[in-house]
């Protein structure tokens, strides 16, 4: 500042800042000059001021110099005229002597000023001016605190937070990937390794069958029925494994007969596992949806055969609803039994390949189970609560529109 003038200011306020940066500079209206006073006097009491020399822009231009094309092997013999702020030749120097206005005469003057014209055209002029003078001001001035000090740690931290959870993310996923090629592995080799065996028990079975036409028994056929059903599930469940880990070929099928299959084939059993069981089916009415019959028919008796395993009541209940939401348009299996129910610790890890509390068993049931409904079948299974009362389990399936 020079007296009570403001030359410039910065880090106050946008708008005073530009007002000051105007030529001329626009006047403070009341409120930014009470704020720029403000601000003042808090530096001059804080003491925060150092002396500067600037040059004042007070030059005054008083005339021109004109003057020809400069050759610098006859600068000088250079052509120039000197005027006032009208134009009007004052001294110059063409071919001769130096001419002054005062004593030259009419023709002389004519040449001036074509020299004027000439170097007007060319732009060969420049103003001739008064020297700036050099002023004593002060420098105010305020410490604020440097924020980026503050904030750029913070910003480091949680990028490479960011980053090591991302990367963090990106090895679980690979090893998920390892892991489901691992096993989608092994099921199609334990398919591979069962089909010999079956064609065998087949081969067999045909044998006798040929063999009972001759004796007549009914204990017999009934066993040859048996085994023969047996052996044509083994191949069924040979083509589940088979088919982990490729696109099975999916069909329009109706849910209620599935359920109904996977349950016919452990009411037969029911004796091997407990007399006192009892697994129930409400039918609800359903659109038939689009699936592979033999890998949705595994997803029931799996678990069905996980609630078998875990049946800690006098009075087993398996219980299997479906039912059609129309809102969401798709297909409901709300599948519940009274058994021992899940440990809290293991709930959110029953999907995960490899986990097991059976001492049999690869643990491998639930999590094909799920590849199967969310992967093959776009469907989404949940598990919606388990405690010592029992379990409940929740299967969507998305109904085509037409």
């Amino acid at each position: 500042s020079t007296g009570e003038q403001i030359i410039t200011a910065r880090g106050i306020d946008p708008a005073i800042e530009k007002k000051l940066n105007e030529t001329p500079q626009v006047p403070f209206s009341q409120a930014e000059k009470k704020k720029v006073d403000d601000v003042l006097s808090r530096m001059k009491n804080e003491g925060k001021v150092s002396t500067i020399r600037y040059m004042f822009e007070n030059r005054k231009t008083y005339g021109y110099i004109y003057h020809g094309e400069t050759d610098v092997n006859a600068i000088d013999q250079l052509p120039f005229v000197f005027t006032d702020l009208g134009k009007t030749p004052q001294k110059w120097q063409i071919w001769g002597d130096l001419i002054q206005h005062k004593d030259s005469n009419l023709n002389q003057v004519q040449q001036a000023k074509q020299l004027i014209r000439n170097s007007t055209s060319q732009d060969l002029f420049v103003p001739i001016q008064t020297t700036p003078l050099w002023e004593t001001g002060y420098f105010y001035y305020q410490k604020a605190p440097y924020y980026g000090l503050i904030i750029m740690p913070i910003v480091l931290t949680s990028v490479f937070s960011v980053f090591l959870v991302l990367g963090f993310a990106a090895f679980r996923q690979i090893k998920a990937f390892e892991q489901t090629a691992i096993w989608c592995g092994l099921a199609k080799e334990t398919a591979h390794q069962l089909g010999t065996p079956i064609s065998s028990l087949i081969g067999w079975i045909e044998l006798l069958e040929e063999q009972k036409t001759a004796k007549d028994d009914p204990a017999t056929n009934d066993i040859h029925t048996a085994m023969r059903k047996d052996t044509d599930r083994l191949q069924s469940i040979t083509k589940r494994f088979s088919r982990i880990g490729s696109d099975p070929s999916k069909n329009k099928a109706d849910v209620n007969q599935i359920i109904d299959e996977a349950v016919e084939y452990f009411q037969k059993r029911l004796p091997r596992h407990s007399a006192r069981v009892k697994i129930i089916v409400n039918h609800g009415e359903i659109p038939q949806v689009t699936v592979n019959q033999e890998l949705l028919q595994w997803v029931l008796e799996n678990l069905i055969r996980n609630s078998l395993d875990a049946m800690d009541k006098p009075i087993g209940v398996i219980e299997v609803k479906s039912g059609y939401e129309q809102k969401k348009n798709q297909i409901i299996i709300e599948y519940y039994d009274n058994g021992k129910g899940i440990l809290r610790g293991n709930q959110k890890k029953i999907f995960q390949p490899g986990m097991t509390t059976k001492k049999h068993g690869w643990g491998m049931g639930l999590a094909l189970v799920k590849r199967i409904v969310e992967e093959y079948h776009k469907g989404k299974i949940k598990l919606v609560n388990s405690n010592s009362q029992g379990t409940q389990f929740n299967i969507s399936l998305p109904v085509e529109r037409n």
